[in-house]
């Protein structure tokens, strides 16, 4: 009799086992499937218009430096990227403090973050310039862009030539204290939210104004400008980790847009490959830690000293001039008199 009630009901015992196995699985495969699904790295770019892939009038839609980097990492790793970008055109680091990175959406994206991008620092320097540029030409005039501020200069300079005396004044006195202000409360925020491991890449100011035709000694004040607020970025370097990119000594200003200033597409791959460089993609995939070279300023920026000197050699040079020719005149006025008969 037994046996009867076993046969009959095996089949169905069997099924049942085999349903109490698969339910007790479940979450477990379950759990191993969402967290293969959640694999991704995630991207976070943060910046001004070169950072979002301005493109001007004209111009087809460009693909930014971040959006190529997180695309390449995928590429790399075989794990796909989530990538978001925060950069908004017109950005100075003292916005980035007050209108992005004080935001909760931000927040949750750094702490989310693998890789942090971020550049910023052109339009402090554009905007501080066209404010000198106001205060050296005693002018109201509001510039809207670096080339109305240049076109202004250059021609005020060929005005009056002494003007440039002024410009290397006031530059001399450039308030790099306040960039540095900014830069650090930006690492800071950035430093708060960031996980463990992530990764932080800075790219530096290059220098677009070469292509102004202004006096040779306007090029080396404003290159030597660029220089001092780059070495804000590479002081601080060490102390929040991350890494420079060096566009300062780059070939980018050969890749820029009508405008002169922004990018090109060729000019963001460009960005894209010396950022990939500061980037250790072998993380993601459990291989040892690379080291990373750590970029220095091709030439350390010596400060106010170089302005110094040149504004020496100007005052030196402009006093020279004025001494020859107030001797020429002198000696003409002479010499007329000399060969004027007298009247008797």
């Amino acid at each position: 009799m037994l046996c009867e009630w076993w046969k009959k009901r095996r089949n169905g015992l069997y099924i049942l086992i085999c349903a109490i196995l698969v339910m007790s699985c479940l979450p477990v495969l379950q759990g191993q499937a969402e967290e293969k699904k959640e694999e991704k790295i995630y991207c976070a770019a943060f910046g001004d218009s070169i950072a979002k892939g301005y493109a001007g009038k004209k111009q087809e839609d460009l693909q930014s430096y971040p959006q190529l980097i997180a695309d390449a990492v995928s590429e790399e790793t075989r794990i796909p990227t989530e990538y978001v970008n925060y950069a908004k055109n017109g950005l100075t680091s003292a916005r980035l403090n007050s209108d992005v990175l004080s935001t909760e959406e931000t927040a949750a994206s750094l702490e989310r973050a693998d890789i942090i991008t971020l550049t910023i620092g052109a339009n402090d320097l554009m905007q501080e310039f066209k404010l000198t540029v106001r205060e050296i030409l005693e002018t109201d005039q509001r510039f809207t862009s670096a080339y109305d501020a240049f076109d202004a200069l250059q021609e005020g300079i060929e005005g009056n030539p002494l003007l440039v005396m002024r410009v290397l004044g006031m530059l001399e006195d450039w308030d790099y204290a306040a960039f540095d202000e900014q830069w650090v409360a930006v690492m800071k925020t950035i430093s708060q939210y960031r996980k463990d491991g992530s990764q932080l890449v800075v790219t530096d100011i290059y220098n677009p104004v070469n292509q102004f035709e202004l006096p040779g000694t306007m090029n080396m004040v404003v290159d030597e400008v660029i220089q001092n607020m780059n070495q804000v970025m590479y002081d601080h370097a060490e102390e929040y980790d991350y890494h420079v990119v060096d566009l300062f000594e780059s070939e980018i200003c050969e890749h820029t847009q009508r405008d002169g200033l922004h990018p090109d597409q060729e000019g963001q791959r460009l960005i894209a490959g010396l950022a990939m460089e500061k980037i250790d993609t072998g993380r993601f995939m459990g291989e040892p830690e690379k080291e990373i070279e750590k970029t220095e300023p091709a030439r350390k920026s010596i400060g106010r000293t170089i302005l110094g000197n040149i504004r020496k050699v100007i005052i030196l040079t402009a006093a020279a001039v004025i001494l020859i020719a107030g001797g020429i005149f002198v000696w003409r006025k002479r010499r007329r008199k000399a060969d004027t008969p007298d009247d008797k």
